[in-house]
């Protein structure tokens, strides 16, 4: 039962610091043709994962989930990241489109590696 609240209170936390973040990336940002502020939450966010893995066996299983599957898993967002894509899509704005989907997942996959291999 501790990992499930474990999993609560970080999703919260994860999900707050997403919100925010959006809004002071959107303010502090110059417009680009891409939605630049879920892709750098996304991007940190990977990072942060990446961090995470090889450290999270020494850690009590209640910080694992808090940290992984809680703040993470509620601070990216590959629901909005899909929204964005499909609106750049519909607008016709296909070459942006495809620039936010290959930033986006192989950004990702490149924060995630730098991240683990820092940690191991």
């Amino acid at each position: 039962m501790i990992e499930v609240l474990s999993v609560f209170i970080g999703g919260f936390f994860g999900a707050a610091s997403r919100y925010v973040l959006q809004i002071i990336f959107n303010r502090l940002l110059p417009a680009v043709s891409i939605p630049i502020s879920i892709l750098l939450i996304n991007l940190i966010g990977s990072f942060g994962l990446g961090m995470a893995l090889p450290q999270k066996e020494s850690w009590a299983l209640s910080l694992q989930v808090f940290l992984t599957i809680g703040f993470l898993g509620a601070f990216t967002t590959f629901s909005t990241f899909s929204m964005e894509t499909l609106e750049l899509i519909r607008k016709h704005r296909y070459i942006d489109s495809l620039i936010y989907i290959s930033v986006s997942v192989l950004g990702c996959i490149g924060t995630f590696l730098s991240g683990y291999l820092i940690m191991v």
